[in-house]
């Protein structure tokens, strides 16, 4: 039996039609008690409304949210391919699992820095808080015994509070889905995660820019994340006008930090290196392309000309290294 259902997952769409409609439904239902998401997602080019009512119906097994977590990708695409076939109620309930994951990973995977407050070696003074391995580093270096300790030879640690701003500007054109839409939730998560003493904001844009949070807006991050998940991909690639929104919701923030996610693929609007003048601090996450050698180039200028760093992002586990080194 499992040597049939694995034959089915590879079949293309054409061949499923040779399928009854009962055999379909059985197939698809050991996808989801097994968690095979791909094997969903193969069924769903078939049959969108197939998987949606099954899922509707059954909810999510154990196998399939531990999948979710293995693959987030995937529970993306599938998610976005059935989700205007599911009842309401399991469209809520999919769409707060995946956010709630993504918030989980990235959490996990920022772990490693801090944003909010920065640690300084100062000359130390009684009361403070002092780093006893830089302390006996300078010790070693001085050839001194413990019983010869002064407090010039103790090395005190300030923790200094910072406070950061960041803007995500987010292309939502046609050509943004699956793992790039991925990419744009995890590094919403590390921002709303790592900066919560300091602001940050969400701009869309495809033709035309939006707002999805403000930075003076106290929006849970779950919302944020699920709102960007609901991004349909439509429209042109404007991006001009995303920069310019972006500006516009940060103009009372004190030296912001701002985060343009594309492919660079622009096809309508203004031409953004001539947005990019107005920033000092542009990041620019460059998301390939079909078209990759345009878009690169124009990623890259935007981001010179924008006063930062370029990066590319390919695989997620990438993101942690580069939001680093965008909020340090």
């Amino acid at each position: 039996m499992t040597s049939e259902f694995e034959k089915a997952r590879v079949l293309h769409q054409r061949e499923f039609i040779n399928l009854d409609y009962d055999k379909i439904k059985e197939i698809a239902n050991y996808y989801l008690i097994n968690g095979d998401l791909n094997g969903l997602l193969a069924l769903s080019n078939y049959s969108q409304i197939l998987v949606a009512e099954l899922i509707s119906a059954s909810g999510f097994p154990e196998r399939a949210i531990l999948s979710m977590e293995r693959d987030p990708e995937a529970a993306v695409k599938l998610y976005r391919q059935v989700r205007w076939k599911l009842n309401e109620r399991s469209r809520s309930l999919f769409k707060r699992l995946i956010a709630k994951i993504v918030i989980k990973i990235s959490s996990g995977d920022s772990r490693g820095f801090s944003v909010n407050s920065k640690e300084y070696s100062v000359a130390y003074s009684p009361g403070m808080e002092f780093d006893l391995e830089k302390t006996i580093e300078r010790m070693i270096e001085k050839c001194k015994k413990v019983d010869e300790m002064r407090y010039e030879d103790i090395v005190a640690s300030d923790k200094r509070k910072r406070d950061k701003s960041l803007i995500m500007i987010l292309d939502s054109s046609g050509s943004m889905t699956g793992k790039k839409i991925l990419i744009a939730m995890m590094i919403a998560a590390i921002a709303s995660h790592k900066l919560r003493s300091g602001r940050y904001g969400v701009v869309g844009f495809n033709s035309t820019a939006f707002v999805i949070k403000s930075p003076a807006e106290n929006k849970d991050s779950v919302k944020v994340i699920e709102e960007i998940l609901d991004l349909v991909p439509i429209g042109y690639t404007n991006i001009s006008d995303g920069l310019k929104k972006g500006l516009e919701i940060s103009y009372h923030l004190k030296n912001p930090k701002y985060l343009l996610i594309t492919d660079g693929e622009y096809n309508v609007g203004e031409d953004p290196r001539k947005v990019a003048r107005r920033f000092k601090n542009l990041c620019v996450i460059h998301t390939r392309g079909k078209r990759d050698s345009r878009g690169s180039v124009l990623c890259k200028e935007i981001a010179r000309i924008g006063g930062s760093k370029y990066f590319v992002i390919d695989d997620i586990k990438q993101i942690q290294r580069v939001m680093k080194s965008i909020l340090d």
